[in-house]
C-alpha cells in the first residue's frame, strides 16, 4: 500500500438518530483526511448483496465502534463475506469495552474471528486490550478517542459561564462492579449547593451534538472519570454470574437486549424514543437494562466482586468526553487515574479524592480563574497538538501499512 496512494477505504457503521457523536466524528475524520479514499457503508440500510457487489473496490475495510457496540445483529450476516474476501485488510474498533450480560465480549471476539479481522483497534491501554482480545487471532493496537475540533470550539470566558459543575452521563450498573461514576454523580448531586456551587447534572437528558458542545462551553467545569470496569474477563464468567443472580430478582415482563422490540427502538427517532423509555421504566413492561438499575451496589460487590479478582491489565480507558471537554476549554474534575497515560492530574484536570476528602481544596481551585485557565489552556494546547480525529486516522493508515508490509 502505497504511501502516496490514498487508501481505499469503506467504513461500515450503524447511522440512525440517537447515537454518541463520536460516531461520527471518526467517520468525518477518515473522510477529511487525505490519506483514505472513504465511502461509508450503512449497516442499518444495506445488507450482505451490497456488501458483496463492493468487496473488490477497497483495501481497507473499518468496523466503527457502533457495529460492535450494543449488538452485533446487523455485522453477523455480513461476516462470511467480509473473511471470504480475496483482497484488503479489516481494522475492528470495538464499542462499549467491557463485560456486558447483553452482549458478551466473547461474542464480540467469536464474531471478529469469523470475520477475519486482521486489526482490533481498542480504546484501552495495548495491554489490556491484548488480555481480553487474546482469543481474536488478530493483531492488537491502541487507539483511543480524540477530539473534534470542528464542533467542539472554545466556549465561553471563565466569568461568563452560568454553571459551575455540568454533567450528562448514564450510570452505571451494578454487574460493573465499578461504582466511581455514580458516586461522583450523587456527591454533587446531594452536596452541590451546600458548597456553593451551581450545578447542572442529569442521568436522563441527551444532547444533540451540537447543543452538548454548547452546553459544555457554558460549564467551568464537567464531572468525568475514567470508562470501564476494573474487572474486566475474557471469558465474561463473573458478570454471567451476576445476571443470573439478577434474573432471579425480576418478575413480570421484561425485555431483552435480543428482543425485536429492541432492534425497533434504534430506529425511533428520539422525540419518539425518549418517552418511549420513561415508560419501560415505570411501566407494566420492563427493559432489563433499566431493572438492572435497581439492584443494590453494596450488594452486588459483597457476592459477586469484593474477593473477584481484578484485570491483570489496567483496564480503564479515556472517554471521548474527556476529548470533548478539553476542545471546548472546560476543566474537568475526576478521580486520578491513568488516562491512557494522556492526562496527567493538577495539569489536565482538577483531581478529587475518591474518597472525597480533597474537596475543600478542588473547589478552591475551580474558583481561582488563573489556575483554571491555566489548567484548559494547557490540556487544550497538548490535545491540538497530538490527539485529534485526523491524527488518529493517519495513525490508523501506519498500522494498516505495517500490517500490509509484514505480509509482503
Amino acid at each position: 500500500m502505497a504511501r502516496d496512494s490514498q487508501i481505499r477505504t469503506l467504513i461500515l457503521t450503524l447511522q440512525y438518530e440517537h447515537r454518541a457523536s463520536y460516531y461520527d466524528d471518526w467517520a468525518h475524520a477518515y473522510q477529511s483526511c487525505d490519506l483514505f479514499d472513504c465511502q461509508i457503508f450503512n449497516l442499518m440500510k444495506e445488507g450482505p448483496d451490497e456488501l458483496a457487489a463492493l468487496m473488490g473496490e477497497f483495501d481497507l475495510f473499518i468496523l466503527l465502534h457502533s457495529a460492535t457496540g450494543d449488538t452485533l445483529g446487523y455485522l453477523q450476516p455480513l461476516a462470511n463475506i467480509l473473511a471470504d474476501r480475496r483482497r484488503g485488510v479489516v481494522l475492528s474498533f470495538i464499542g462499549n469495552e467491557f463485560n456486558s450480560p447483553y452482549l458478551p465480549l466473547m461474542a464480540k471476539v467469536d464474531l471478529l474471528k469469523a470475520c477475519r479481522v486482521d486489526i482490533i483497534a481498542t480504546q484501552l491501554l495495548e495491554e489490556a486490550g491484548s488480555y481480553i482480545y487474546q482469543g481474536s487471532n488478530a493483531k492488537i493496537v491502541s487507539i483511543p478517542h480524540a477530539l473534534n475540533p470542528d464542533l467542539f470550539r472554545s466556549g465561553k470566558a471563565y466569568e461568563q459561564r452560568s454553571i459551575d459543575i455540568g454533567m450528562r452521563s448514564y450510570r452505571y450498573p451494578p454487574y460493573l462492579g465499578d461504582n466511581d461514576r455514580n458516586a461522583i454523580i450523587d456527591y454533587f448531586v446531594e452536596q452541590g449547593e451546600e458548597l456553593g456551587l451551581t450545578c447542572d447534572i442529569s442521568t436522563t437528558k441527551r444532547f444533540t451534538p451540537e447543543k452538548w458542545a454548547g452546553f459544555l462551553g457554558n460549564c467551568r467545569a464537567v464531572l468525568s472519570t475514567e470508562t470501564g470496569s476494573w474487572y474486566l474477563q475474557p471469558d465474561d464468567d463473573l458478570v454471567s454470574q451476576v445476571h443470573d443472580y439478577a434474573q432471579k430478582q425480576r418478575s413480570g415482563i421484561v425485555i431483552g437486549e435480543d428482543s425485536p422490540l429492541r432492534s425497533l427502538v434504534r430506529h425511533l427517532p428520539a422525540a419518539v424514543k425518549s418517552p418511549l423509555m420513561t415508560l419501560l421504566k415505570k411501566g407494566p413492561i420492563k427493559y432489563g437494562v433499566f431493572e438492572d438499575e435497581k439492584l443494590d451496589f453494596d450488594e452486588v460487590y459483597e457476592r459477586f466482586f469484593k474477593t473477584a479478582p481484578r484485570c491483570p491489565a489496567y483496564s480503564k480507558a479515556i472517554s471521548s468526553r474527556n476529548f470533548d471537554a478539553i476542545g471546548t476549554r472546560t476543566c474537568q474534575i475526576m478521580f486520578p487515574g491513568r488516562f491512557n497515560d494522556i492526562l496527567i492530574a493538577d495539569k489536565h484536570y482538577i483531581p478529587l479524592e475518591p474518597d472525597f476528602s480533597n474537596i475543600v481544596e478542588v473547589v478552591e481551585k475551580l474558583h481561582d480563574k488563573n489556575l483554571w485557565q491555566a489548567i484548559v489552556e494547557e490540556a487544550h494546547g497538548m490535545v491540538m497538538e497530538s490527539h485529534t480525529y485526523e491524527q488518529r486516522a493517519r495513525q490508523t493508515a501506519k498500522v494498516v501499512e505495517a500490517v500490509v508490509s509484514s505480509r509482503l
